[in-house]
Order: C-alpha cells, then structure tokens, then sequence
C-alpha cells in the first residue's frame, strides 16, 4: 500500500515540474514577442515622414479699406417748367421722358393776342416819336425868333416842356412795346437746361396761367448726377478715431473715390468724386449725410434709383493679414500655429481686428517674418515636426493698390473656423 502511494506522490510531482515548465516558456515567449513587436513600433514610428502643411510668412502691408453703404440718385439740377403768360395752349413738341437739349421748344401757346398787343405797341412807340418830333421842330423855330425877341420867352420855353414831355411819353411807349415783345416770346416755353423730361401736366387745348397752376413739366439735368449717402455716427466716430491713431490714411480732405453697384448687380463704370460731407448729425437718424457727383453721359442712372455705394481711397497701413482658415479659437481666445526654426509647431495667442475680404486683421501676437500654417492644422499640435509647402491661395496681399482692387474692412467679424 506504501509502495503505491509513494509511486502516485513522485508521478504528482513530475506532473507539476512538467506544467511549471510549460507555462514559464510560455511567458517567456510573450514577453520576447511583446519586446519585438514593441521594437518595430518604435522603429516604424521613427521612420514616419513630418506631417505637411500649408503656410505663409506674414509681412506687414499697406491695406486698402472701403466703406460701404445705400444710397439714392438724385438729379444735378431739377428744373419747374412754369407758363409765364395767360393763354391757350396749342401744342406739346417733346416726346415725355425723352431727353431735350438747352432752348428746344417744348411748348407753344397761342400768340395770336400777343402778336396784336405787340402790335398796338409799336404803333404808340411811332406816335410818341412823332410827338418828340413835332416838339424838335417847334423848338427850332422859336429859337432864332427868342434870339430877336420875337417871341415871348414863356413861348419858348413851353415848347421845351412840350419836348420833354413828348420824350417821356415816347420811353414809356418803347417799355410798353418791350413788355408785349417779352409776352409774345413767352408763348414759346422752351427748355431752361439740357436733361430728362418728366410727365406734361397740361394737354393741348388747356387754358394756361401764370398763376400758382402754371406747372407745366419738369426737367432733370442728369449729366452729371448726384448720389446721396449717408454713414452713421458710429461708423463717424470710429473712423475719425483711426484716422487720429493714424492706423487709418484717408485721400486729402477726405475726397473719397466712390464706385456705385446697380440693383442687377453690376458696376457702374465711371467713377465718382465725393462732394458734400454735412458737419452735423441728423438728430432724427442719426447719419451724417454725404453726397458724390458723377459723370452720367449715357443716362445710365436716373433720379430716384437705390444703390449700393463703396468708398474707396483709403488704407491701413503697416497691418498683418492672415487667411481666415488659418486662424483657431479656444475658450482663451484665438490663436494660430506658427511654425519654429526647428520646424516645429508651437502655439501663438493673437489679437484680432476687423476682417478684410477673406482675411483677418491681426492686432498683436504676430510679427513681420513669422511662418503661420493655413491648411493642414486639423493633423498638427504644438511640438509637432512639419514639412512646409507655400499656402497658395488667394491671400490679401495680392491686392497691389486701392485703386485697383480694394478689399472691405468690416467692424463685424465671422467666426473662427477649425480646420
């Protein structure tokens, strides 16, 4: 009985030895393989290329800024054509809305009494005249006759009076018949300016006055044509503000170009010269009207249209422009990456001013030289290693000068996105 247990005790004991050498040599594989494929990681890792980005190297530039608002057209001169005299009307001669030209005749009313009184006129002129006549030769003759006392001074000097009288009556004569000349002229109404016609209040056929109804049509001078704007006290103010820092240089004495877009969209082609800035604030709206003139020699705009006005001419200078897409935002503010002379990325806080086209305006945090990555930042974070390619898109210092090509500086400023 012995024997057979002691025979069960020593196959127990080789059983486990067995066992415990299975599972050691099993543990020691693992741990070889855990350490190799650890190895190939590390090696595989260090054999990954840098992460490529996009990027810019900012400088400081002189940016052009425009100002944008509504604005209304308004005729150069608006012309009341009015009847001077009483009378019938007997024609219109002018198409409505049509364009007519200085001294074109527009109307004519009937002549005919005018004529008469004209008339009437010259013929007392010529019987005033002979009446200063008669008075010469009455003078003539009694004159050598004074001389030998022949006649009474008296006589004498009662045809002088006679004379004097006779003239008189003869300039009275002669302003009568000027009178009657400028009425019969005045049944020609003829245009006072060149410009647009507006709607014939009277018809043919009407009876005219030169009273308070003597409204017959109006004219609109259009070329050149006024269009009136106005900014707000705000906008006033801060503009005024930068123009003192001096981060802001407006043209001399504020004599803005200005450029109209139509209601279809389109660009008016000529540019305009702002005219008229007012020195007070309209207490009922709060704006500061302004008012620019253009040359109009095709007609294109007319009294009373809306559009949409953009001053141009001045700039900003020395600012810092980075693309929209570059720029990050966290709870602390924005930021953007800037990328080391080791190639690596780090983390830069900046202050952001106004948005221009599809750039923002950056106020601090950033200087001429520096490398701001734009596109690729979803895969980068600070310290990481990167390959650098040029950002090229449209950035905004492909804007060369104000003429050319201005951008919009804006007070409101989109959100940052995340790229």
């Amino acid at each position: 009985m012995k024997a057979i247990q002691s025979g069960h005790t020593g196959f127990n004991r080789f059983f486990i030895f067995i066992t415990f050498a299975i599972i050691t040599l099993a543990f020691s594989g693992c741990g070889k393989k855990e350490e190799s494929n650890g190895q190939a990681a590390k090696s595989g890792m260090a054999g990954q290329p840098a992460t490529e980005v996009s990027v810019i190297t900012v400088a400081s530039e002189s940016v052009p800024v425009t100002v944008e608002t509504t604005g209304k057209t308004e005729s150069y001169r608006e012309v009341e054509v009015r009847a001077q005299v009483t009378g019938t009307l007997l024609k219109r001669t002018y198409v409505e809305g049509n364009v007519v030209k200085k001294g074109d005749l527009l109307f004519q009313i009937d002549p005919t009494p005018f004529q008469t009184a004209v008339d009437q006129a010259k013929a007392m002129v010529t019987q005033r005249q002979a009446s200063v006549n008669k008075a010469d030769r009455d003078i003539e003759r009694l004159k050598p006759l004074l001389a030998e006392k022949a006649v009474a001074q008296k006589e004498y000097d009662d045809a002088l009076s006679s004379k004097e009288e006779a003239v008189a009556a003869l300039e009275s004569a002669n302003a009568s018949l000027q009178q009657a000349e400028i009425n019969l002229s005045y049944t020609r109404i003829t245009a006072p300016i060149s410009g647009i016609t507006g709607k014939t209040l009277k018809q043919e056929g009407s009876l005219v006055s030169a009273g308070s109804d003597s409204l017959l049509t109006k004219i609109h001078q259009v070329d050149p044509i006024y269009v009136n704007y106005s900014t707000s006290d705000t906008e006033y103010l801060t503009m005024k503000r930068a123009m003192d820092e001096k981060t802001i240089i407006v043209p001399e004495e504020g004599m803005f170009n200005v450029e109209l877009t139509l209601s279809d969209g389109s660009t008016y082609p000529i540019m305009g010269k702002l005219n008229y800035r007012d020195t007070l604030v309209d207490s009922q709206t709060g704006t500061i009207q302004s008012r620019a003139e253009f040359a109009n020699p095709d007609s294109i705009l007319v009294p009373n249209q809306f559009v949409r006005v953009t001053m141009k001419g001045a700039v900003r200078p020395n600012t810092i422009l980075v693309p929209q897409r570059a720029m990050q935002q966290s709870q602390a503010g924005h930021y953007v990456y800037v990328i080391n002379g080791e190639g690596k990325v780090e983390q830069r806080m900046v202050e952001t001013g106004d948005w221009v086209g599809d750039n923002w305006i950056i106020k601090s945090g950033l200087s001429s030289g520096d490398i701001v990555a734009v596109d690729g930042t979803i895969k980068i974070q600070p310290g990481t290693q990167v390959k650098t390619v040029p950002y090229t898109g449209a950035t905004a210092g492909t804007v060369e000068t104000p003429e050319t090509s201005a951008v919009q500086a804006t007070s409101g400023a989109p959100a940052a996105s995340k790229q």
